[in-house]
Formats: structure tokens, sequence, C-alpha cells
């Protein structure tokens, strides 16, 4: 599967080149853009880059970017421009959960109930006037679009003005269509000016889980086929406006020497090339709270060999887990590697808070030798299941109540222990309807399907690289690259080509 992609030359942007702002308001968005291929194809191409990122003061950031020909700028848009106006927080909310077909997606249909919930603590009728005004939102997309435009061309906030000016810049690409609200805010600035815009989606779950589009940009790149499909419905978005790119992040799983060999990353981490290995990469405590008990179970299934063969765990947490205000368990996690020789903690360096959970390089790296060199890879539905498919592992799901002690699927009398029912959200619903994974509705399960993944990796084989190629589009190698293509194509240039 792995292939030698054309390398993307490098060289200073032309005098006269075009100018791209790139907006980054997050970490996953640092990684997305800025840490693969899409960058330097685009400085390949002549373009000026500025990137705008909440943390543009930070010296590593700058650094970092110098020497990849771009400059760092700040991205002013927060939340409080919202919440400082009832009016715009009203229109705001009323566009965010405006879905297109919501009863195609329970995770979006979460994430409403969530927010209903809130207001209605304190404001019961504005929750009921809301549920009331939505309803006929959801059934007419001549009316979201009206409420799309409404929003700005009422609410459009200068707080880029500088930078338009100074830069003046001919291509505008943000992380979303708008899902984020500094990507809106900025993609709003650059329509109205008649700047070219593009939205290049960063995440798996966005189009089905974010609420409607706050922007309406010139054009949009997606991961796959599929995604392409869930934009157009969900969002009103015109097909024949949307590109398929793929995952530029996964790239690296996909060619020959990026990643680390199993030797290398094996020596490095102190693990036993002897045993094999399960890796447990942990959810966002935000949404799984209970990531403590699954370690827990794995660990001591290790130590107590019952998972057929040697074997040995690392415990991944998440970067979100780091953010202020989470409280995470960090003593359980280390009383377990104390406790247990075969069970080790791997967690990640954060660099950035104000770009949110930033991490080096190096990082993606790390994971991704681990996700390619274990045996099972154990997650709570998140994303590294498509990373773990792309190189055939084995993947098992932790359904949210498997830590209840005696959980198992549809037992009578039962009360769900989450509201999210993971396994019924709109981008992990066909993997496992189509039994690409295997999912845990308890530990003593988990431990079960682990161990039979260790004795018959072949399991499931087919259906998890037909997953993969279905959910991220093109795995070739070059989706940075392709991205970056696509960009430049925004603004008239052609691509750069490798010397023969």
């Amino acid at each position: 599967m792995s292939v030698t992609p054309e390398p993307v030359v490098v060289s200073p942007p032309r005098a006269g080149g075009p100018t791209v702002f790139i907006a980054v308001e997050q970490g996953f968005g640092a990684r997305f853009f800025l840490r693969t291929d899409i960058l330097p194809t685009l400085v390949a191409g002549g373009c000026r880059m500025v990137v705008l990122t909440p943390n543009a003061d930070e010296p590593y950031i700058r650094e970092e970017l110098a020497t990849r020909g771009a400059t760092v700028e700040p991205l002013r848009a927060a939340r409080e421009v919202v919440q400082r106006s009832r009016p715009w927080w009203l229109v705001h909310n009323l566009r965010t959960f405006a879905l297109g077909h919501p009863e195609r997606s329970r995770n979006f249909l979460d994430y409403y109930g969530t927010f209903k919930a809130q207001v209605a603590a304190d404001h019961p009728a504005v929750a009921r006037a809301i549920d009331l005004a939505l309803r006929p939102l959801w059934r007419s997309r001549r009316l979201r679009l009206g409420l799309l435009r409404t929003e700005a061309r009422l609410f459009p906030p200068d707080l880029h003005a500088d930078l338009f000016e100074r830069y003046r810049p001919d291509l505008v690409v943000a992380s979303s269509p708008g899902w984020f609200l500094p990507d809106a805010l900025i993609l709003r600035e650059a329509a109205k000016r008649g700047v070219a815009t593009a939205a290049v989606v960063l995440a798996w779950d966005n189009p089905t889980n974010k609420g409607y589009r706050g922007a309406d940009p010139d054009h949009a790149v997606v991961w796959s086929d599929r995604m392409a499909e869930q934009l157009a419905r969900h969002h009103d978005y015109p097909r024949e406006r949307i590109e398929v790119g793929g995952v530029p992040q996964f790239d690296p799983y996909l060619r020959d020497d990026v990643l680390p060999s199993r030797e290398e990353l094996f020596a490095s981490l102190r693990l036993d090339p002897g045993r094999r290995l399960v890796l447990f990469a942990t959810r966002s405590p935000a949404t799984y709270p209970h990531s403590p008990a699954v370690a827990r179970a794995l660990a001591e299934a290790v130590a107590e060999d019952r998972l057929g063969q040697p074997a040995q765990l690392v415990v991944r947490l998440h970067p979100v887990s780091f953010r202020p205000g989470y409280d995470v368990p960090l003593d359980d996690y280390r009383a377990l590697e104390q406790r247990f020789e075969q069970v080790h903690l791997d967690v990640p360096t954060v660099v950035s808070q104000r770009l949110r959970s930033d991490m080096p390089a190096s990082e993606s790296t790390k994971l991704g030798a681990l996700i390619r060199h274990c045996d099972v890879l154990v997650n709570v539905f998140s994303t590294t299941t498509l990373e773990g498919m792309i190189v055939d592992r084995p993947v098992v799901l932790v359904a949210p109540d498997a830590h209840r002690a005696g959980a198992s699927p549809g037992a009578p009398g039962e009360a769900p222990a989450a509201t999210r029912q993971f396994a019924e959200y709109e981008h992990t619903r066909e993997l496992v309807e189509r039994g690409a994974a295997r999912v845990a509705h308890s530990l003593p399960q988990l431990v079960e399907e682990v161990r039979e993944y260790l004795e018959h990796p072949e399991r499931d084989r087919a259906a998890r690289l037909e997953t993969a190629a279905r959910e991220c589009g093109p795995l070739d190698g070059r989706s940075g690259r392709r991205i970056g293509e696509q960009l430049l194509a925004m603004v008239g240039v052609a691509p750069a080509r490798a010397p023969e």
C-alpha cells in the first residue's frame, strides 16, 4: 500500500505572486494545513503565505513558520464578539442549529439537545421559542440560505481590516465553511471585499455534528465523495463547487520511510519487541470521561495473560485532555503504569493552548508510528479508527456505557449511561453496520474482542480496507499536494513540478 509520491519543490515566493491567507484557529488545523504538504505546495507555487492564528505572538509558531516561508498574523475572531450582542446571539444560534435533514444525523441531534438543555435551564421560554423557530428551518432550504445571508449582512465585523489592507490577499482559506466562528467571520470579511474563498474541511465528523455553515465560500475541498454528499445534503452547498482532496495528515501512512520503523519506535518508548502491542487512544474527557476504567481493564488483562499471548499496552492520552478546565486524572494513569510492568503511558507534548492543544510535528509522527505498528487499536469512536484501517490494523470501539459493570447491548431495564450513542452517529454508523470494527459494550467484551483480533488479525480485513477507501478518499500519499494544487488553481497558478 505504501507509495513514494513526487517531492514538493520548495522555493521562495516569486515576485508579484498571489497572497494567500490561511486561518488556523486550533491545533488540529495547524497539523492539517501547516505540517503537511499543503503549505509547501503553495509556497512552491510562488504564493506569499500569511497564516492567521490566535497565538501569532508565540515564538514557537513564528519561528516554525518563518522556516517554511510563511508570515504569522493574529486571528482575532472569538466567541465573545457574538455573546456581547443578544440579537446576534439569537441569529447565530438559529443559523447554527438550522441543519438540513437533521433526522439523518444523531450526532447533530445530540449537539442540539445539549444546547437546548443549557438554554432551558435559565431561560425556558427562549429555548421553546428557538425550538419552534427551527422546525420550518429544518424543512426549508430557502429559509436556511436566507438566514445565512441575513446573519452575514447584519453582523459583519471588520476584525481583520488592517490585514486585508496591508496584504491584499488573493485567496482566503479556512478549515470549515463557517462551522467554527473564526472561519465564518474571516470568510465573510473576504467575501465582502471580493476576495476568493475556500473551505478545506478539517475533520471526519464536522459536516454532520457542527451545525449549519456560517459562510458561503467559493470552493470547498473535502476528504471523500461521501463527505461531499454530507456537505451538499446538510449544508445546501452546491455539489459542483466541491472537490475531493483526501486527508493530508494521513499521507505519512501511505509513504515509504516517513514513519519510524517498529524497531525504532519500540526502542524509543522502551517497549518489549517480543510482545504484541495494544494501543488505547483515549477520547476527549469532555465527551468520554471514563477512559481510566477502560485503561485499567486492558492493563489487568495484559498482566493476567488473558489476551491469549504475551502483550503490552500503550495508553495514548488525547491532547485536548490538557486544556484548561479539564480535570484529567493523570494520577490514575500513572498508577497503572507503576503497578503493571507492561503498561506504558504516552503523554503528548502540548506547545500552546491559545492555539488550542497544538502539538509539535514530532507528536504526529509518534502517533502515526504507534498506530502503524500496533497489533490492535482500541478507541472510543475516534478518527484514529480510520488511521488504523488505512494500515490494516484491527480496531475495537468502546461503547459509551462499556465502563458500567455488567453492561451489555440491549439489556432489558438498563438506562443508557451516556446521551451520546457513538455507533449511531452518521459518520461512524456505516463502518459499524458493515463490520469494519468490533464494538465492545462491556469491559469483559472489550478484552475478548482484543484477544480475538490478536489471534486472528485478518478478521474483518476486507471491510476495514473498504471503509478506509470510502471515508478517506484517495489513498495515494499525495493528498496534501493535491489540496495545495487545488488551491493554486483558484489563484490561477500551475503547480510546480519536480525536476526530471
